[in-house]
């Protein structure tokens, strides 16, 4: 996880900040197809990749080896872990910083942004950094972040102080939106609404 958002509890590391991207990755021990293999016997070969940041792309090459598991007409390769360099490999041909993506993370949680606006936020800053490379589409991002978000160990400290972690009862707060005029139906109705056949827990108040 960031470092702003850590835990005591948390075990896994906290990656540094990419400095100087290497022209050339190699393939190692960490390489792994999508499927989960580790690749085949084969000699690598190098392809074109680029990594996005939050202020430019940079176009590098990256040594990986065919897939000896998926079906050869997939044509889908074993890459390079490269969380030890602070990225993110998405698909070998498009890379991702983990500050990029931990920034994305830290903007929702502090003010709500949407990934459209903070792709169109990455995009005039790499217009302002004369980028060549434009940023990837909003889908492009979306998919991204989420795969990242997904293998991160995220935990929480949410417990109460008198019943532990899991109490019998919980009770929910949470924000009501309205709807639009056009949606009214005569089954629409407040959440609030309490129904006839709704059971009374005498106890709770």
């Amino acid at each position: 996880p960031p470092a702003w958002c850590r835990l005591p509890t948390d075990v896994s590391p906290t990656l540094p900040l990419v400095e100087r991207i290497p022209e050339r990755i190699q393939f190692d021990e960490t390489a792994r197809c999508r499927c989960g293999s580790p690749g085949g016997p084969c000699d690598a070969i190098v392809i074109q990749s680029t990594v996005y940041a939050s202020t430019r792309a940079t176009a590098i090459e990256i040594e990986v080896k065919p897939c000896s598991t998926c079906r050869p007409e997939q044509r889908m390769f074993a890459g390079p872990d490269l969380r030890a360099l602070g990225l993110f490999n998405f698909n070998n041909k498009r890379i991702y910083t983990h500050e990029l993506l931990n920034k994305f993370t830290n903007s929702i949680t502090a003010h709500e942004t949407p990934f459209h606006a903070f792709r169109t936020v990455i995009q005039r800053t790499y217009m302002e950094s004369e980028c060549r490379t434009s940023f990837v589409s909003d889908d492009a991002f979306r998919t991204a972040w989420f795969s990242f978000t997904r293998i991160q160990d995220l935990g929480d400290s949410f417990q109460c102080d008198v019943c532990g972690p899991n109490p019998e009862v919980v009770i929910f707060d949470g924000v009501t939106a309205s709807f639009s005029n056009k949606h009214q139906t005569s089954s629409l109705c407040p959440p609030t609404l309490i129904q006839p056949d709704a059971p009374k827990r005498l106890e709770v108040q």
